[in-house]
């Protein structure tokens, strides 16, 4: 990231990046109800129990994952169809009309809770936005919020997070990537 980037990109994203994770971490910790914790460690045994053969097995493994596979990949797969063909509308402009104005930051902030981008696929994105004259502050919250959750992501987390949780966690992260857009700016990057 600091070679394609630039460094002080690669110092944005340490700071904001580690308290982002261990902050929300802890915050989830903290607001997690006991009887939810209990409930979680209740049905983590349950599925441990069940799926525990008596001798580990490649075709015990292969069993499980194919489970898995059949679960959550049609889901995966149509929400992020769905996001593909929304994309033209959501991204109607990039260029310069796209300045360093709060409510182009939180969009692109809000945006990024969206699309699945795998760590670091962020970083040929903000470069070619930046090369477009995208402004600094929704390049800054693109390349805080691509990363860490998608919309896929939570649909699928789902069904072991609570909806409260959830919410946490995209608020948190849509405020991060609204301070690094304010912070590139203050910056001058």
């Amino acid at each position: 990231m600091g070679f394609v980037l630039g460094w002080k990109w690669t110092g944005l994203r340490l700071a904001l990046g580690i308290p982002l994770v261990f902050g929300t971490g802890y915050l989830i910790s903290r607001m997690a109800r006991a009887s939810e914790v209990a409930a979680l460690r209740t049905q983590l045994s349950q599925v441990i129990a069940e799926s525990a053969p008596e001798s580990p097995s490649i075709r015990g493994w292969l069993t499980r994952f194919a489970q898995l596979v059949i679960g959550l990949i049609p889901e995966y797969l149509i929400l992020v169809l769905i996001l593909g063909a929304t994309r033209a509308w959501l991204f109607p402009i990039a260029g310069p009309a796209v300045g360093n104005d709060l409510q182009w930051i939180a969009l692109m902030s809000a945006a990024g809770l969206l699309f699945v981008i795998p760590t670091a696929g962020e970083v040929p994105i903000v470069q070619a936005m930046l090369a477009l004259g995208v402004g600094a502050g929704p390049a800054a919250a693109l390349m805080m919020t691509l990363p860490p959750i998608s919309l896929p992501s939570l649909a699928m987390m789902g069904k072991v997070l609570s909806m409260r949780v959830l919410g946490v966690i995209s608020l948190v992260v849509f405020l991060t990537g609204i301070a690094a857009g304010l912070l590139a700016i203050l910056l001058n990057f």
